[in-house]
């Protein structure tokens, strides 16, 4: 009996670990608005479904791609140049 604790523990770690790296997705979508046509756009979008406009940049600061609309990078807080005019 002992010996099926032992051996079962590993397996219920393991599985307990799996639940707890699960992402977890945002309760609401972030959203912003469009810099071409000022439409509703939803994060992570490529494009605006209204104007085509270009909805993902890389950051030149850190290099890594976010939301066009956003005034600052998410990650190293770099100004977007895009946005702030």
């Amino acid at each position: 009996m002992f010996l099926l604790f032992i051996i079962s523990l590993p397996i219920i770690f393991y599985f307990i670990c799996m639940e707890l790296d699960r992402p977890v997705p945002p309760e609401t979508s972030l959203s912003g608005e469009c810099p071409g046509c000022s439409e509703k756009v939803e994060s992570g979008w490529l494009v605006c479904q209204q104007c085509q406009a270009v909805l993902r940049e890389t950051c030149p600061g850190c290099g890594k791609v976010h939301d066009s609309w956003v005034k600052y990078c998410p990650w190293c807080r770099n100004l977007n140049e895009a946005s702030s005019v």
